[in-house]
């Protein structure tokens, strides 16, 4: 059994040993399913979360017991065993999590690409330095709940939890955006007649360019010199004339965007955008222009970039599908829209893969992996991925943890998947079924055993032992590691295809009755706050139906 030294190891030195960089160099670089593991490893014991804490270690059913059998594809399914769904925090979790939802925004892209739509592609950060608080940060961009002076939510009288708005949600309220509806007033005179005037209608940047919605996916880094690097990428779906508000009207028709109403629409969002920054603090607000020669901002400043997606021909577009994760190289543009769609999707959604660039800059799993590689993997700081000492590591990632618990990393602006026929939500539940999906895959055959030997082998870190037995069908062999880490044989018993199936469709029920009981819970909770929203409604409507105080103009 490994465990992590209770005081960490040496710091990490200068990076400029030749020797030390050439043996990284010749080291074979470790499979991404198994670094996921081990930073899941790491996860388990550092982790301030309790859901982190037991993730790939909790039992769902200890009658059932643990699963662990042979796809037919031949690859190992491991089943039986409570995850997290944490997109943020687990490696596990936040790859499955992340595929899912890349697939679905590739679906929404294309379908509003076939429709005669275009989208755009948005990334918006801001300044930070070294000495920046990651939570701070946070706030300022993505807004934070509302506490009173005793630390407890703040909630409106509905009940539902206020938060103040960051960057991004006044991107979306602004009323050069959006535009404002038709407003009548009425007042009583000192005759006693009645005055009424109406402010007409006035359109916003969203109508000239048919704003219909945007997905919504926030990344963090750390590196050396700058500190915490939080910022989002934004796929924008442009071009559809709206019969209503985005978030509740129709979609009648599609319109191609004159360049000045697009140019308009991006000098409009980096001058809010920097405004809103400067305002939540002054060190934040992003560059509005640049003076490197070639540099890809076009002189315009590193806090927004704007890219239009027209077609796969695009030369902008292929920009995005050279940045495909896990080394890819881009698709041919001869796949048409599916690229078109799928590049900046994958862009957009997919970051649990994303590596730092070199050892200056990583992201927050690369902690994990680095601490691994230190703690159980016994590497010289210096040849370890990432940077930074254990006791460093460990104090960057607590906070990582607080400054991102309970936000969401993928986010769909409402009504936006009803404009590209599609159902679905962004919540917790509906991400833990991307989790769950692979143990829904036709098994061949394997082994379960109970949650005793389950303890055992987690314990031992031993999961990617059975994980090879399983792949090489040795079934047997199973009972011979647990028995040899210290349990016992006759907990472990081979199964058939037909019983795995049961056992499969018995756990996936669970899975599904729980995310059923958790959304019949958050319906009743939405109801009742709707109710409360529409009394408290009539009772401002009729104290206004009360006669007004003389107009003071009157």
């Amino acid at each position: 059994m490994t465990e992590f030294s209770p005081s960490g190891s040496a710091g990490l030195g200068e990076d400029t040993a030749a020797r030390v960089a050439e043996a990284a160099t010749r080291r074979k670089p470790v499979p991404p399913p198994v670094r996921r593991w081990q930073g899941r490893k790491v996860l388990n014991r550092i982790s301030q979360h309790g859901a982190c804490a037991g993730c790939g270690k909790r039992v769902l059913d200890p009658d059932t017991g643990v699963i662990h059998a042979r796809s037919t594809k031949g690859y190992a399914v491991t089943l039986g065993l409570v995850r997290c769904g944490r997109i943020w925090f687990c490696p596990e979790c936040s790859s499955s999590i992340r595929r899912g939802r890349t697939e679905e925004v590739k679906t929404g892209a294309l379908r509003w690409l076939a429709k005669g739509g275009i989208l755009a592609f948005v990334v918006l950060t801001a300044r930070h330095n070294r000495n920046t608080a990651l939570a701070h940060l946070a706030a300022a961009m993505w807004g934070e709940a509302m506490t009173d002076d005793d630390g407890e939510a703040v909630r409106d009288r509905s009940g539902r939890a206020r938060r103040a708005p960051g960057a991004y949600q006044r991107l979306l309220t602004d009323p050069a955006f959006y535009g404002r509806n038709e407003a009548t007033r009425t007042w009583t005179r000192k005759d006693g007649s009645i005055g009424t005037s109406v402010r007409p209608a006035t359109p916003g940047i969203r109508h000239r360019i048919g704003y219909v919605g945007m997905v919504r996916a926030s990344e963090v880094t750390r590196s050396q010199k700058n500190g915490w690097h939080p910022h989002m990428n934004l796929l924008g779906f442009l071009g559809g004339q709206l019969d209503g508000t985005p978030a509740k009207g129709q979609v009648t028709g599609h319109f191609e965007p004159t360049e000045q109403a697009l140019e308009e629409w991006e000098d409009w969002l980096r001058g809010l955008w920097t405004s809103a920054l400067r305002k939540a603090d002054p060190s934040f607000e992003p560059s509005t222009d640049c003076q490197i020669p070639g540099c890809k901002c076009k002189g315009k400043g590193h806090g927004v970039t704007v890219h239009i997606i027209r077609s796969a021909d695009d030369k902008a577009l292929l920009e995005y599908l050279t940045k495909v994760q896990d080394g890819k190289p881009p698709s041919d543009s001869v796949k048409g829209d599916l690229d078109a769609a799928g590049g900046a999707a994958l862009e957009t959604a997919n970051a649990s893969s994303k590596t730092g660039r070199g050892r200056k800059t990583m992201t927050p799993f690369q902690m994990l992996y680095r601490l691994w590689d230190i703690e159980v993997g016994g590497l010289d700081p210096r040849e370890a991925e990432g940077y930074g000492t254990v006791e460093q590591c460990r104090a960057w990632w607590w906070e990582y943890e607080q400054a991102l618990a309970g936000r969401r990393a993928i986010e769909w602006t409402r009504g936006l998947r009803g404009h590209v026929d599609m159902v679905g939500d962004d919540s917790e539940e509906s991400d833990l079924l991307y989790v769950y999906e692979p143990d829904k895959a036709p098994l061949t055959g394997g082994v379960v055993i109970t949650a005793d030997a389950n303890t055992v082998v987690v314990n031992a870190d031993a999961e990617m032992d059975i994980k090879e037995i399983i792949e090489s069908e040795c079934y047997d062999s199973v009972a011979d590691l647990v028995e040899g880490l210290g349990g016992r044989r006759n907990h472990v018993r081979i199964a058939t295809a037909e019983e795995l199936a049961e056992a499969q469709e018995a756990l996936y029920a669970r899975v599904l009755a729980r995310r059923e009981e958790l959304e019949r819970q958050a319906r009743i909770a939405e109801y009742e706050a709707d109710q409360a929203e529409l009394e408290r409604e009539q009772r401002l409507a009729g104290q206004a139906e009360l006669p007004h105080p003389t107009h003071p103009h009157e």
